[in-house]
């Protein structure tokens, strides 16, 4: 008889457990959806699930803004941050914990579909346009902003960090236009000063004495480097503190590709770069630091020569000699 009891409290809390589990999954896909749809979908809630979503839509409104005990050697810190798709049906980004120092170039590499693309448009608030995704975590900026609790606007975000797509993306108009764009869209239209910040811009991307002459050709009309080049300059127009680079070399020849590693290296005294590469050669070239994504996790981080020379993860060192990928 006391047996049965004892059996019996344990099921009747297993599934108390279970119900929980999914009574915070269904409020959470709510929480996830855009603002009139979350509050249609509110109504269907039960009573305890609308209890939850009350204090899920309070807690997330608590994320402290700033980080007092923020290192000011790092320009982002990642603490337990998760991502999802589709109303949280894909789990993208699993409990990320980074360090990413200033003035230093990292590194993201991984098989395809592990969470690097994602991961970098999080730092500059990108993923925020498409539909159904949410996220928790946090991810602090420079002297500690938290970029989850959106104490900066979009637009001040994408000034201060800039991106530089896989495939060369110019505006249809002239190269200086393109340059002068970022400027112009914040006020600024004095000639003069157009002038010096697009000549400034196109010598810091290292295309400046191939285009002096035809400034106002169109940016499209480049080779496939140069417009790559372009769109740094573009870029770094706005003084970033960072510059995020989604494989920026993956579809240029060698010497187009040789350019821009020797400019990366440049760049970084100026900027910090964090970039996504699928080229364990490359890496090993350009950066400081490296991190190793793997299904939606950062199984290692560390300094380049560490990574490369002694990883200390067994999927690390499969993944770097070739065996899985």
């Amino acid at each position: 008889m006391f047996k049965k009891k004892k059996n019996n409290s344990i099921e009747i809390e297993a599934e108390s457990i279970d119900k929980q589990q999914a009574d915070a999954s269904k409020v959470s896909k709510v929480l996830a959806r855009p603002f009139l749809a979350r509050n249609f979908k509110y109504w269907s809630l039960t009573q305890p699930q609308k209890k939850l979503y009350k204090h899920m839509l309070q807690q997330s409104k608590n994320v402290d803004a700033i980080k007092k005990e923020f290192n000011r050697e790092n320009i982002f810190e990642v603490e337990r941050f998760n991502f999802w798709y589709d109303h949280r049906e894909k789990h993208a980004l699993k409990d990320i914990n980074m360090q990413i120092k200033r003035n230093k170039v990292t590194a993201l590499i991984g098989p395809s579909g592990c969470g690097k693309s994602t991961f970098i448009r999080c730092l500059n608030r990108m993923n925020d346009q498409i539909d159904g995704i949410s996220y928790d975590g946090n991810i602090y900026f420079d002297k500690g902003i938290n970029l989850v609790s959106k104490k900066l606007t979009t637009l001040e975000l994408t000034t201060r960090v800039g991106m530089i797509f896989q495939k060369p993306s110019p505006f249809p108009m002239s190269i200086y236009d393109n340059v002068a764009y970022g400027p112009r869209s914040h006020g600024i239209n004095e000639k003069k000063l157009l002038d010096n910040i697009v000549e400034e811009s196109l010598k810091g991307a290292a295309l400046w004495d191939e285009v002096k002459h035809n400034l106002f050709d169109l940016g499209t009309s480049l080779s496939g480097g140069q417009q790559q080049r372009l769109c740094i300059a573009r870029a770094i127009a706005l003084k970033p503190e960072t510059l995020l680079m989604d494989e920026p070399t993956s579809g240029l020849d060698p010497i187009s590709t040789s350019k821009i590693e020797m400019l990366i290296n440049q760049l970084k005294q100026q900027f910090t770069i964090i970039i996504v590469t699928h080229s364990m050669a490359q890496a090993q070239r350009i950066s400081d630091e490296t991190a190793f994504f793997w299904q939606g996790s950062v199984m290692e981080m560390g300094t380049t020569k560490q990574m490369f020379t002694s990883p200390r993860n067994k999927k690390t060192r499969e993944y770097i000699s070739g065996k899985i990928g």
